[in-house]
């Protein structure tokens, strides 16, 4: 592995940064969404069973078991239950922006990772060709197919580990960013439904959930 960072050049340096902040942030994002997760429709039903027998404290304790964006978009719609159903509306679309903010940040390092690294890889596999051909031309008698394709091969190691690295962050960002948009739908259903909820005064059973919908198709 070593021989192989040696023989790539100097590119390979940034290279190899680019791969451990690739790493470092995917790790990061899983974890965030991993200890984030909450099932949205029990959490709606925990909400409205309290809200049915009219104890507003057991809702709000409700809330508070709650963890990530479904918690704090309950929050928000419970603090803002006595307000006009305009402006519980906006304390919650607010709060799911800045939720949705959360979820998507450092998400542009990883696409910077993917769009960079191959451009990396090929200025390297470039100087490495110059620095090759430089060394032809000050010395004609190593001008042999055997040294040429060794030369050429050391060279393009920057492309291949560029390519490499671009490929496996590409696939990680697909997924990240995949599950970031289901999270996402559903913090606007649950946004939607407990402002029902709260504002009109629907019953759980009357609500879409998700879970209803998966059952449905």
């Amino acid at each position: 592995m070593v021989d192989v960072l040696v023989k790539g050049g100097p590119v390979m340096i940034p290279l190899v940064i680019c791969s451990i902040v690739a790493l470092a942030v995917v790790i990061e994002r899983l974890l965030y969404l991993s200890r984030t997760r909450q099932d949205p429709d029990r959490a709606l039903r925990l909400i409205a069973l309290a809200l049915e027998r009219d104890r507003m404290v057991d809702a709000v304790a409700a809330v508070h078991k709650l963890r990530g964006q479904i918690g704090t978009l309950a929050a928000t719609a419970l603090s803002s239950a006595n307000r006009p159903r305009e402006q519980v509306e906006l304390d919650v679309k607010m709060a799911g922006e800045r939720e949705v903010f959360l979820l998507e940040r450092r998400l542009p390092t990883l696409e910077m990772v993917v769009t960079v690294s191959p451009l990396l890889g090929l200025l390297g596999t470039v100087l490495g060709l110059i620095k090759n051909f430089n060394v032809l031309a000050a010395t004609p008698q190593l001008l042999e197919a055997g040294a040429l394709s060794e030369g050429i091969a050391e060279a393009l190691l920057t492309t291949a580990a560029g390519l490499a690295i671009a490929v496996i962050a590409y696939a990680f960002y697909v997924f990240i960013t995949g599950a970031i948009d289901r999270r996402i739908r559903e913090m606007n259903e649950f946004a939607t439904n407990i402002v029902k909820l709260l504002v009109e005064g629907v019953q759980p059973y009357d609500l879409q959930l998700s879970k209803d919908r998966t059952k449905e198709a």
